[in-house]
């Protein structure tokens, strides 16, 4: 529970409790009235036993007891020896008592209280009655009035002062116990120690802001590791990369100034070689600063709304064209309204695309088919209306499939495909640096859209890369 939620239910009950008690204490004084009592015997007499009494003689009866003094307790004996009903706890309701026992009885508790008979005849004489009044010999003194009303204040004090101090040992119990975890925690993290888990209170009912804190605390924690793990292989995958082609443009550069290669044949091959890493270099410095810019929130904010459609038709012209040049068979199908217009940035989106295509035609023989479609999926219930609700099983979005007849991708591999310096086992020998699908992964995030890759289920063996566009009213221009 929330810490604002207990405080508030703390103040409510702090206000409340003492109506409560009083409420309480005037119920239960209701509910012992003698009057209220005796009228409840009188009508279960009534309504459950039969004792041959008239309508007329019951309200007799019932005249009877509600003129009796205050305080007073009564007791009505029928027929000289039942006793019809009683609030005197001497003489029990339904009992039938003989005269010697009932005197007896009379006569014990004669010290302490006054005793009224009236006789009254019922039914025209057919049944005798006789009304017992029970009066206490000595009134309640003011005293004992005032000792029972300071002992009844006492008992709610005490009562409301126990459950105060109980509601405050557990909430200051909860906030101190949570705030020396979120001071442990936190310092763990300050001091490095990002591989061993938080620890997080488990005590159930009682989470609240602090202990939510805390989780969130456990959350950055596995973020800076995943950070801390993504740099060291950044760095890694950096070295590994960029000494290859340094390695090479070294040994050539020591060895034109040192004279071994003499022949002009072969310093031109070596100046050619050079020229050739240089531009890779160049080449792969140029993708790590574009990776990094991907990261920058500032070109989000330049997303331009745009037809969609024509910047996949484009796409698809230019992969047809690059196919052919690869010996692979192109399919095209796209089915997008040109209505719609998706905030994007063409220069990323064209990006993502080549490099998914580039992937597909890498790992792909002579002869393989790519096949690129673009088509609207329509909501689960079927509707052509575009989204219009909040509800994501009714989603409407473009998808954008580029699926290949290839090599594949293990599923051990799919679930790393987009980690940055990831290569597949089965593209350890080519040249890449495994930035590309994580270029592709960066960009579609960026728009908040939704990638994804799996088996080319419609072929001996192959990948489907579909990236998925969500749709809005706002994105059509006419309808």
């Amino acid at each position: 529970m929330k810490l604002k939620n207990q405080f508030v239910i703390f103040i409510a009950a702090t206000i409340l409790m003492p109506f409560f008690c009083i409420s309480g204490i005037f119920v239960y004084s209701c509910l012992n009235n003698p009057e209220r009592t005796i009228l409840k015997d009188f009508y279960n007499a009534k309504e459950t036993e039969d004792y041959g009494l008239s309508p007329e003689s019951w309200e007799t009866l019932k005249d009877i007891i509600e003129k009796r003094p205050p305080r007073a307790r009564t007791a009505v004996i029928i027929n000289h020896n039942k006793i019809l009903f009683s609030d005197i706890p001497e003489l029990s309701t339904g009992e039938t008592i003989s005269d010697r026992h009932f005197l007896r009885r009379m006569e014990i508790t004669s010290k302490d209280y006054f005793f009224q008979f009236i006789p009254a005849s019922l039914d025209k004489n057919e049944n005798q009655a006789l009304i017992i009044t029970r009066l206490p010999r000595k009134s309640e003194s003011k005293r004992a009035r005032y000792n029972r009303f300071i002992l009844t204040v006492v008992f709610t004090l005490s009562f409301f002062s126990l459950f105060t101090i109980a509601f405050i040992i557990v909430i200051s119990t909860t906030i101190s116990r949570s705030i020396e975890i979120l001071e442990k925690n936190t310092e763990r993290i300050a001091n490095g120690e990002l591989d061993v888990e938080l620890k997080i209170p488990r005590t159930k009912g009682h989470k609240n802001e602090i202990t939510s804190l805390t989780e969130n605390l456990e959350k950055m924690r596995q973020t800076l590791k995943e950070n801390e793990e993504r740099r060291t292989r950044f760095i890694m995958g950096i070295s590994h990369d960029l000494r290859t082609p340094v390695a090479v443009i070294k040994g050539y550069t020591e060895a034109l100034s040192d004279g071994t290669l003499d022949n002009p044949e072969m310093k031109k091959n070596a100046l050619e070689i050079i020229g050739t890493k240089t531009s890779q270099l160049e080449s792969m410095i140029e993708t790590l600063i574009n990776y990094v810019k991907l990261n920058s929130s500032e070109w989000r904010e330049q997303l331009v709304s745009q037809p969609i459609e024509k910047a996949i038709k484009e796409f698809a012209e230019t992969a047809a064209v690059t196919g052919k040049l690869f010996k692979r068979k192109i399919t095209t199908s796209i089915q997008i309204p040109e209505n719609i217009c998706i905030p994007f940035n063409r220069q990323l989106f064209n990006r993502a695309l080549e490099n998914i295509f580039s992937n597909a035609i890498r790992y792909s023989r002579d002869g393989d088919l790519i096949s690129i479609s673009a088509f609207v999926k329509e909501s689960i219930d079927g509707s052509k209306s575009i989204k219009t609700g909040k509800n994501e099983h009714n989603e409407t979005c473009i998808v954008i499939s580029i699926a290949d007849t290839g090599i594949g991708i293990s599923e051990k591999d799919r679930q790393h495909i987009f980690d940055l310096f990831y290569k597949a086992s089965n593209s350890r020998q080519e040249g890449g640096m495994g930035i590309g699908l994580a270029v592709v992964k960066n960009i579609i995030d960026a728009h908040q859209w939704k990638i994804t890759v799996e088996k080319n289920k419609d072929a001996a063996s192959g990948t489907v890369f579909a990236i998925k566009i969500p749709v809005t009213l706002r994105n059509l221009i006419a309808v």
